[in-house]
């Protein structure tokens, strides 16, 4: 099966919601998220511009550390979450960070990167039941 047509496990609001209250994340994990969740549509480097981060820690890293607190909370979708990131990688391993967002793929699926010359920098998008810029 192409990877662009899994089925991703759809995020439960609500107690991703609650999770992001009980995870104890730090003042920039918070920002990161809420960012993301009010953008959509992303790179490392303009997260990092907008939000006036420093480039160490790369973002990517935050944003991976926060999820593994959040999903810690909501296991059993975590681990779904997991398995479908292991899937839809190449190297068939997970990304954390899939819990938020994702790459984003081209119609044609392909991976919006510079690995695949479409891209500057690699892409992502958060889940649709997490956007918040409406």
């Amino acid at each position: 099966m192409n990877r662009i047509n899994l089925k991703r496990p759809i995020t439960p609001l609500i107690e991703f919601e609650s999770a992001i209250l009980k995870a104890s994340l730090t003042d920039t994990e918070k920002l990161i998220i809420e960012h993301i969740r009010l953008v959509g549509s992303f790179t490392q480097p303009s997260i990092r511009k907008a939000l006036g981060l420093a480039s160490k820690p790369p973002m990517l890293s935050i944003l991976c550390k926060a999820s593994r607190k959040i999903g810690h909370l909501i296991p059993n979708h975590f681990e779904q979450i997991r398995e479908w990131s292991k899937q839809m990688s190449v190297d068939k391993v997970h990304w954390d960070g899939d819990l938020v967002c994702s790459a984003c793929w081209s119609i044609d699926g392909i991976r919006l990167c510079p690995e695949e010359k479409t891209a500057l920098y690699h892409n992502f998008a958060v889940h649709k039941e997490l956007f918040n810029g409406l």
